[in-house]
């Protein structure tokens, strides 16, 4: 039965350092945005999807583990509660410092929206003053011009 607390503490370890990594990950992201790195700022911006992925089976593994715990319920706040005695301390020791990281990966994300959403202002005033209009508030920023009208002789019919 101490296994699967071992288990769950490791995974709170590992979802940490996931953060952290998502953290140095949107700090490069606001400086290649400063930068004007676009080759940089796709490649992050990949690495945060390959991320995502591997959240999702963190997040599989934490509900495996909370049902087995009996914990489903149970705020992370609230888990170190129902750890044995023993691992209460390191439990509760582990759940602070995750919320600290997830405090600090959300002040760097946040940074790195505030910096992405200044250069898109930029980019539309720039378009704008070019005589174009900015995207539109809803729907895909870019649409495609129809295809032009191509003359009959260029035509095939494929009825025969």
């Amino acid at each position: 039965m101490g296994d699967i607390y071992q288990a769950y503490l490791s995974l709170l370890r590992s979802l940490g350092e996931s953060l952290e990594q998502l953290s140095a990950l949107a700090r490069k992201k606001a400086a290649a945005a400063n930068a004007d790195d676009l080759m940089a700022l796709d490649e992050i911006m990949k690495q945060e999807q390959a991320m995502t992925l591997a959240f999702r089976g963190m997040e599989q593994t934490r509900e495996k583990l909370l049902s087995e715990l009996n914990c489903g319920n149970v705020p992370l706040v609230r888990l170190p509660e129902h750890f044995p005695p023993a691992l209460q301390n390191e439990a509760k020791a582990a759940v602070a410092t995750l919320q600290s990281q997830y405090r600090d990966y959300r002040k760097e994300a946040d940074g790195a929206r505030t910096v992405l959403e200044q250069h898109m202002r930029e980019i539309d005033g720039i378009i704008s003053d070019l005589g174009g209009a900015p995207a539109p508030e809803e729907g895909p920023g870019y649409v495609p011009p129809p295809p032009p009208d191509t003359p009959p002789s260029m035509k095939t019919d494929f009825r025969a």
